[in-house]
This record gives C-alpha cells, sequence and structure tokens, in this order.
C-alpha cells in the first residue's frame, strides 16, 4: 500500500508540473506590474483652492510636486453648475412667485412645470448644455432662459451631461493625468451621448474611466456591454474598485477580458480620522500585498484649515516616496498580461486534484466514504468541463483545500525526540499542505481571479472543518472510538458520556469555547487584533517586507513541532497539541486562496512562518521540559 501511494504521489507532482507554466505566467504577469498612481478628485482639489489664498493651479503644482499624478473629474449636472454659481435654477412656481407683482406676471405659465435654468455667461458651459440637452429657450422678464420641462424624457436637473472643459484643461495644463469617472443615466439615450463624449474626450492624457453610484452605464439596459465594448476599443481602461458592491461590475470584467486595474480608496474624511502615517502604510501595504495598482485618496474638505489639510495630502504622498519599495514607481498603472490556463492544463490538475483526495480521504477511515469522496471530485471536473460553469472548480478547490491541512497533521504526526526526525515529520507535513496549494492556486488561475472578479469560496469553512477533524481525530483517540468496530465504540462513547463532569471540566470548556470565540473573531477581513498587536506587525513588516502571520509562526507551527516532540513519550497529550498545530497548515493553505495577493508575497510569506514556527517550536519544547520537570517535582511532594 506504501508502494502505491508513493507511485501516485509521484504522479501528482509529475501532473503538476507540466501544468506549471500557467502558474509562471501568472508570476511574471505580477512581477510586470510595477506602477501604481494617486488619484485626487478634482472637485477637492478645488474646493481646497477656493477656501484658501492659494489658485487652483498653485495646489495642482504643489500635489503634482509632491508625487501626485493623476486628478479625477467627476461629471456634471444643472444641480451641480448652480452650486458652482455657473448657473441659477428656478422651479415654475418660485419665479411665478418672485414676478407676481411685476408686469412680467403673465411670463410663467405655472401649469407647465418645469425648471428655468439662466443662461451661463461661459461660453464652454453654454455649449455643452444647449448641444446635449437642447433645451427650449424662453424670454422671461426681458431675459433669456433654458427651460426644461419635468416631463422631458431624459434629463432632469440631476442627470449627467457632460465633463467641464475648465476642469480638464487646469489639469492638461499641470502636465498630470486625469481620471474620467462615469455613472449609469436613467436612460439609455443619455448614456449613449456620455459614451459618444467619452470617446471624443480621449487623449493620451486620460488614464482610464472609474465608476460611480450603484451602477456601472447601461446596467438593466439592453445596451450595457455595447456601451462597455465601445469605450473598452476607444482606448479606456475600467478601474475595479476593492470590495465593490456596484451592480453589473461583472460586465466590465467579461467584456474587456478583465483589463482592468485594481483601485484602493482611502478617505481621510471617515471617522475616526485616520492620521497621515496610518495612511501611508495602508497604501503601501495595498500596493504590495494586493494588486492594488492605484490609489484613490480624499483630500479632508469637510473641517480644519484648508492650508493645513493641504499640507497633510503633501505629507502623505512624501511618506508614499519615502516607504514605498524601490520596485514600484509612480506611473500609469497597466492592467495585468492575459494568464489563461489552457484545458489540457486544468485537466491535468483536476486529475492531480482527483488522486490527491483519494490520498487524503483515508482519514475517513471508512471505505465507502474515502471512494464516494473520490467519485464526487470527478463528477465536479465532469461538470466543470461539460457545463463550464466555475462554481464546479471553486467547490473542488474548497474541498483541496479542506483535506490538505488536515491530512497533513494527522499523517506526518509521529513522535520523535530528535531534532532529524522532528524536522522529517515537519517538512511532510509542510509538503504535503503545498501540494494541495499548488492544486488550489493552478486551478483558480487567470485575469478574472487575479482582478479579483472571482474569488476563493469557503474561506471560513477552511478556518473551521480541519480544527473540528482534527478535534474529532483526538476524540476518537482518548476515548479509543474505532470506526470499524461499531459495537465497541459505541460502549465506549455510552462509558464517556456516564462519566462524572468535574469542575476542571468546565473550566476547561470554557477556554477552548473563549480560544475558539477569539479565534473566529480574529480570522477574515473583519478580524481585529490589540494595539500591541499591530505595532509588532508593522515592525515585522518593516524589516521582513512582509510579515508572517502570528496564528503559523507562533501558534500553529510550534504546537505542531512540540506535538511531535511530546508523542515520542505521551501520545494522548501530543495528540491534543495537533489542536492548535493544524491552526498554521489551514493558515498557509489560506494564505494563498486570497487570489488577489502576488504569489511572491504569499510565498516569501509562507517560508518565513515554516522557518520561524520550527526553531520557535524547539523554544516550546524548551518551555515544556522545565514545566514538566517542575510539575514531576511537585507531583512527587504531594504524593
Amino acid at each position: 500500500m506504501m508502494l502505491k501511494q508513493k507511485w501516485l504521489w509521484g504522479l501528482i507532482l509529475l501532473l503538476l508540473v507540466v501544468a506549471a507554466p500557467s502558474l509562471v505566467d501568472r508570476w511574471q504577469a505580477e512581477e510586470s506590474s510595477d506602477q501604481y498612481e494617486i488619484i485626487i478628485p478634482y472637485g477637492e482639489i478645488l474646493t481646497i483652492a477656493n477656501e484658501s489664498e492659494l489658485t487652483l493651479d498653485e495646489v495642482l503644482k504643489t500635489l503634482k510636486d509632491a508625487g501626485l499624478n493623476n486628478v479625477s473629474i467627476e461629471p456634471t449636472t444643472l444641480e451641480k453648475l448652480q452650486l458652482q454659481n455657473v448657473v441659477q435654477i428656478y422651479e415654475e412656481g418660485e419665479l411665478a412667485k418672485q414676478l407676481r407683482f411685476t408686469p412680467y406676471a403673465k411670463d410663467i405659465d405655472e401649469t407647465e412645470l418645469g425648471h428655468y435654468i439662466s443662461i451661463p455667461e461661459e461660453e464652454s458651459y453654454k455649449t455643452l448644455i444647449e448641444e446635449v440637452i437642447e433645451p427650449e429657450i424662453v424670454t422671461i422678464a426681458g431675459e433669456l432662459f433654458y427651460f426644461l420641462s419635468k416631463e422631458d424624457d431624459h434629463f432632469t436637473i440631476k442627470t449627467p451631461i457632460g465633463y467641464s472643459s475648465e476642469a480638464i484643461d487646469a489639469i492638461q495644463a499641470s502636465g498630470m493625468n486625469y481620471t474620467l469617472r462615469i455613472a449609469n443615466a436613467e436612460t439609455e439615450f443619455v448614456n449613449k451621448l456620455m459614451v459618444q463624449q467619452l470617446i471624443e474626450l480621449k487623449t493620451d492624457q486620460v488614464a482610464g474611466l472609474l465608476g460611480m453610484g450603484e451602477e456601472v452605464i447601461g446596467f438593466d439596459q439592453p445596451l450595457r456591454d455595447v456601451f462597455i465594448n465601445e469605450l473598452h476599443e476607444a482606448g479606456y481602461a475600467f478601474y475595479h474598485i476593492e470590495s465593490s458592491k456596484m451592480k453589473g461590475l461583472g460586465a466590465i470584467g467579461k467584456v474587456t477580458d478583465y483589463d482592468v486595474i485594481r483601485l484602493h480608496s482611502i478617505d481621510i474624511n471617515r471617522q475616526p480620522k485616520l492620521t497621515v502615517d496610518v495612511m501611508v502604510d495602508r497604501t503601501v501595504r495595498a500596493i504590495k500585498e494586493r494588486n492594488i495598482k492605484s490609489v484613490f485618496f480624499h483630500l479632508n474638505v469637510s473641517d480644519g484649515n484648508m492650508q493645513d489639510n493641504l499640507n497633510d495630502a503633501v505629507s502623505y504622498l512624501n511618506g508614499l516616496d519615502e516607504r514605498m519599495p524601490s520596485k514600484y514607481t509612480v506611473g500609469v498603472p497597466l492592467s495585468f498580461e492575459n494568464v489563461t490556463v489552457p484545458s489540457w492544463a486544468m485537466a491535468l490538475v483536476l486529475v492531480a486534484g482527483i488522486l490527491f483526495t483519494f490520498i487524503t480521504s483515508e482519514i475517513l477511515m471508512v471505505r465507502v466514504l474515502r471512494y464516494g469522496a473520490t467519485a464526487f471530485m470527478v463528477l465536479l471536473a465532469a461538470a466543470y468541463f461539460g457545463l463550464d460553469r466555475i462554481v464546479f472548480i471553486q467547490a473542488f478547490a474548497l474541498i483541496i483545500s479542506v483535506l490538505a491541512p488536515t491530512y497533513a497533521v494527522l499523517k506526518s504526526a509521529h513522535g520523535s525526540g530528535s531534532f532529524g526526525g522532528i524536522l522529517l515529520q515537519y517538512a511532510k507535513a509542510v509538503g504535503i499542505t503545498l501540494v494541495g496549494i499548488v492544486i488550489v492556486v493552478s486551478l483558480l488561475n487567470g485575469n478574472k481571479f487575479m482582478a479579483g472578479y472571482e474569488v476563493f469560496r469557503g474561506v471560513i469553512l477552511v478556518y473551521l472543518v480541519p480544527i473540528a477533524c482534527v478535534v474529532l481525530y483526538v476524540f476518537m483517540k482518548l476515548f479509543k472510538i474505532d470506526a470499524k468496530n461499531p459495537k465497541k465504540s459505541l460502549t465506549n462513547t455510552v462509558a464517556l458520556f456516564n462519566m462524572p463532569i468535574r469542575y476542571w471540566h468546565v473550566i476547561v470548556l470554557v477556554l477552548i469555547a473563549a480560544i475558539g470565540f477569539f479565534y473566529i473573531g480574529r480570522s477574515g477581513n473583519g478580524g481585529t487584533a490589540p494595539g500591541f498587536e499591530l505595532a509588532f506587525r508593522q515592525w515585522l513588516e518593516d524589516i521582513l517586507y512582509v510579515r508572517p502571520r502570528t496564528k503559523e509562526f507562533l501558534i500553529g507551527f510550534p504546537f505542531f513541532v512540540l506535538a511531535v516532540y511530546v508523542m515520542n513519550t505521551n501520545k494522548q497529550i501530543g495528540r491534543v497539541l495537533l489542536i492548535p498545530a493544524v491552526i498554521g497548515f489551514l493558515s498557509i493553505m489560506n494564505t494563498f486562496t486570497h487570489l488577489h495577493i502576488p504569489l511572491e508575497v504569499s510565498v516569501l510569506r509562507t517560508v518565513y512562518s515554516v522557518v520561524l514556527g520550527f526553531f520557535i517550536g524547539f523554544v516550546f519544547i524548551a518551555i515544556y521540559k522545565v514545566l514538566a520537570k517542575y510539575s514531576a517535582k511537585l507531583s512527587k511532594r504531594w504524593s
């Protein structure tokens, strides 16, 4: 049986090596994407200029000299033009009330509902309104107004009508690039006009298009994909906002073949307000660890002295220049090169995964379950090729992600008191987990995963199921429950439940529950950590480029080393120690299931964890020896 397993392991490794070029393509695509940009909204820059003693050109120059290279421009509306004092807008009733006791009272027909808009002095705004909206021009009290009926089929005062030529001219004069924000209008007619405008506005200085609002352009409209394709063919890049819940965002990825740029937003105005140092740290981490290539930075325009707020932005930009790793430079970010996984390579990896499942599912201990698990993986693979649905690959990868760390710990944990013996068991456990990792990463490969449009599903199961399986294993070993001998197992189980409950039992259960809640609370994106740990993490990151995960090198891996050592003399205690030990192996699996993280970062982080965790494990052994010796003395004294 052992000989057969060795042949199967050899075949798995061969299949993964043959399919490896796709992983190499991903690595190279991530490494070649080394330029990033910082975007600040034009409206916030304008506010700083209007509420300080600086001119707009001076504010733009100050930010550019500090490292800013991109400014975003939102589409304007009649309502926004009124806020900028470009036009004045009156409802029919409001204007009629003002003219009621004048000779011009009859100039207003109050039965005709709509808005009267003063004609702007600037020719560019006048041209924009007349060419896009084509409003009726009326005379009121001897003065010309635009009239926009409330029954207009396409336009309201809130409808986007175009982009400020003054804003574009100012940014072009500064020498910076600019990003045009794009919203979804209520009608397809307006969206068509906006797309045409955007195509006409495309120049080398226009970096790309960034969505705004809750929907992508054309959402829930027949021409949605046509609009996206026309803009993409015009040379526009699209931004994918990290963690965005914008409706229809997936259509941009599919239509453009995931030719997108990942963007992270930092809002200094949110509460509690972020310090400059924290914002710098978050930005650096986002760029080097999450494939973020564009950062949308909000200026503080809500309170305080505007000159001071500008200085904070300058400090932030200077801080990025100082803290950013040398491999990254400010410039025009490019989307990832195309990374594809050929069908033959996918088939090879799936076969490797099926064989891996057959080997690792021996932990189920019942032959029927083992063959059933393997058959289920064959069905998932067949369903993927037959139905071309990514969900089947995601389910396949999830099962591998759960099996790998579980099997690695249970199969490799054999007692040893020597350095070489412990190292061998440790290397075996890490190796088994890495094989599972390569299978998962090879399956979930390509631009749609790298860009964040598709993700690994079932992260919480990777956190919980391996621990539950190891707990069950320990429970069965401690109380001699054998799946192959159900009668004896039932007797032992009954005896277990008839055991009296001691106070220490309750204390242990409460402690385990507390650890469990702490563990779950720390897992995932919403997990929290105390301040001293955050400072320790930052210190590690500063000296190691990326920090290893605490739960790996300070908990999981050291406990595995300790468990192997203890099992050499006390199998029961050693097996119990496997419960925290599995955390290290499931955690490195989880590291690689964050598919938007560059492979280089995940590999480096895991190497740090594996090496540090191994040697810290011997510190655990030394502490265990001291405690065991002290415990023996106490036991002898009180016996």
